[in-house]
């Protein structure tokens, strides 16, 4: 009984170390979300579906560009070659200039 007496208070220790760290994660990510360069298209990077007809986007940050797409398994299909829709979002960005 004093065994798990122990190792629960352990465990709760361990929880109230790892809570604040838990959000200075999500600060960090408000702060790069926040100092990225915004996401210039109304259409999803990965698919081409306007954005919110299927829900609120999913959207997250690559090297200091926010992106958004349909949905959080987009972001999969992104991170499996992102160097494909960085050149598309770039071609995307060069005809809205044009």
């Amino acid at each position: 009984m004093k065994n798990l007496k122990f190792v629960s208070e352990i465990v709760l220790a361990g929880l109230l170390f790892a809570l604040p760290l838990a959000g200075c994660s999500n600060e960090q990510e408000q702060q790069s979300r926040s100092s990225a360069k915004p996401y210039p298209l109304d259409t999803c990077l990965v698919c081409g579906m306007k954005l919110g007809e299927m829900g609120k986007p999913y959207t997250f940050v690559y090297q200091a560009q926010q992106i958004e797409v349909c949905s959080k398994s987009e972001k999969t299909m992104f991170d499996n070659d992102p160097a494909k829709y960085m050149k598309k979002l770039a071609d995307a960005e060069a005809a809205l200039k044009k």
